[in-house]
Order: structure tokens, then sequence, then C-alpha cells
């Protein structure tokens, strides 16, 4: 199955199971679909979402609310501008109005955005979700990928952020990567720290030797 199909099957599987007006949910998914394939994005694109529902396939053993985290995969990213600061609010934000629209329950939607806006990755948040918990290592499952694809991926980043002048990009990206390494982990639940930290460490660590 190619990335737009899942996509568009996941979306509509969830739109079944909760009885939402075909229609709606049709346009709500041709949205989606549009958003993730717009021409200036290089990482938080289709295969982004696509690559994070294979995941939570992968790793369904752990989640519990499989639709509440498929639906927050499905919208973390569906707004997405490098020149702004406020991407999870605004997709957040999106989610909720959407979601309502086409008639997810309200306990559904509120969590999907509470969701949503965890995907800042801040480190001081404390969540005892352990779907959350999930839902955020996946989302940064690619600081552990194989040596080819995360250059692949810091890459794909630097493209997005084209406008920016070299020396602002190196200096912000190296304070960025840095933090992920002062934390205690990256990755929050036992099993993908055990299987992705140190990989995801030694990856960071050759990106900032790269941008020094």
């Amino acid at each position: 199955m190619n990335t737009r199909e899942l996509l568009s099957d996941t979306s509509r599987d969830l739109a079944r199971r909760y009885n939402c007006e075909i229609a709606s949910a049709q346009a709500v998914l041709n949205e989606l679909l549009e958003a993730y394939t717009e021409p200036n994005r290089q990482y938080h694109a289709i295969e982004h979402i696509a690559s994070l529902l294979r995941q939570m396939e992968d790793h369904k053993h752990a989640i519990v609310d499989r639709d509440a985290v498929a639906l927050a995969v499905l919208f973390h990213d569906v707004i997405y501008d490098p020149l702004r600061h406020d991407n999870e609010e605004r997709s957040a934000t999106l989610a909720r109005e959407r979601l309502a629209s086409i008639g997810f329950p309200h306990e559904v939607v509120a969590k999907v955005e509470r969701y949503i806006h965890a995907t800042k990755h801040s480190e001081d948040l404390d969540s005892n979700d352990p779907d959350l918990a999930v839902l955020l290592d996946l989302d940064l499952s690619t600081l552990a990928a194989a040596p080819a694809d995360y250059r692949t991926y810091t890459a794909a980043i630097r493209r997005e952020y084209g406008h920016v002048p070299d020396e602002l990009y190196r200096t912000g990206r190296r304070r960025m990567l840095q933090g992920f390494l002062a934390r205690e982990r990256i990755f929050r639940t036992n099993e993908l720290h055990a299987l992705w930290e140190e990989r995801a460490r030694a990856n960071i660590t050759g990106e900032i030797a790269e941008l020094t």
C-alpha cells in the first residue's frame, strides 16, 4: 500500500467507525492530502505520516486508544510553516474544528488536540498517559534511523529551512540537537528507549560534529 492509500484508508476507516457524514469526512481527508503534498514540504510530508502509521501497527501492543493516536498522527503536522513557531498549536486547532464538524465525540477530539500540542516535544512535558508517550517516541523515531536514512532526513530538514542563512541554521539546529542530548532520556517508553536511545544519541552527536 502506498503512502496516499495508507493515509486515505486510515482516515476513512476512522470516519466510518464513528459514523461520520461521508462527504464531509472526504472533504477533510482531501484537505489532509493537499496539505501533506505541498511542494515546499521535504520532511513534514505524507511519507512522514505514513511512516508513523506503519510504526503504530508495529507497536500496537503498546497502544490502548489507537483511534486517538491515529487521529493525532494524521493531523499533527497538517499545518507546517518553517517561518512560524506555532505550527503545533494551529494544527491542533484545525484538528479540533474538523473532527468536531464531522461528528467525532468531544472526548476523542479533546484528547487528539492535547496530543498534537504535545508534539512540540517540550522537555518539561510531564505525562502519565502511555499512549501519548508512544506517540511522542514514534514522532522522534527518525532520530534513531540508520545512518544513511538519518542523513536523508537532515538534508530534507535543511531544504525546508532553505530560507535561513547557513550560519544561523547551523546555530539553531545545533542548539536544538544539544537540547535532546542534554535530556536524561530522549524516548519516554521503556521499550523504545531500549530500542532507539543509543542510536539516536550517536546520530545526533555525529550531526552536531558536522554542524560545528
